[in-house]
């Protein structure tokens, strides 16, 4: 018997995933995967996760980046992104400005949040997907740009 209340992703959405790399590390038994989404003509969100392969199932160990990538005069920039490889406690990393590409701050608590890796990997995914266009602006505003969309 199915949950009659789970959100039903949508075929579009869906048919705008693709997979990026899967790369093999060292270690036999763990591989870095990867995976982008566009989320318009100039954004797009990318994740990449470093899980366990045996057997019987797949395991997120960490998370390695989910993050949102906007192009603005042909040029690409991270505007925020979370990681987990501080002691496995997801945070999110802003990026200032166009001006600053590299410099970000890392936001502290209540952004910061602990739990299964898979579950941590799904609510940041989901978090940029609901919020990429707000991010957006900020970003357009803190660069002193004006925003044509």
């Amino acid at each position: 018997m199915g949950n009659k209340f789970r959100k039903k992703v949508k075929p579009e959405l869906m048919a705008q995933i693709r997979a990026v790399k899967t790369e093999s590390l060292d270690k036999g038994d763990e591989v870095i995967h990867s995976e982008e989404q566009q989320l318009s003509e100039t954004d797009k969100l990318v994740w990449a996760y470093k899980k366990n392969e045996d057997s019987s199932k797949s395991v997120v160990k960490e998370i390695v980046t989910v993050s949102f990538v906007t192009k603005i005069n042909k040029e690409d920039y991270t505007v925020i992104h979370y990681d987990s490889t501080h002691d496995k406690i997801l945070h999110m990393h802003i990026y200032q400005s166009i001006d600053e590409p590299t410099k970000n701050t890392v936001i502290p608590l209540p952004i910061r949040k602990k739990g299964n890796q898979a579950k941590l990997l799904s609510w940041a995914i989901k978090d940029i997907r609901k919020n990429w266009n707000i991010y957006r602006r900020k970003f357009y505003k803190r660069s002193g740009l004006k925003p044509d969309f």
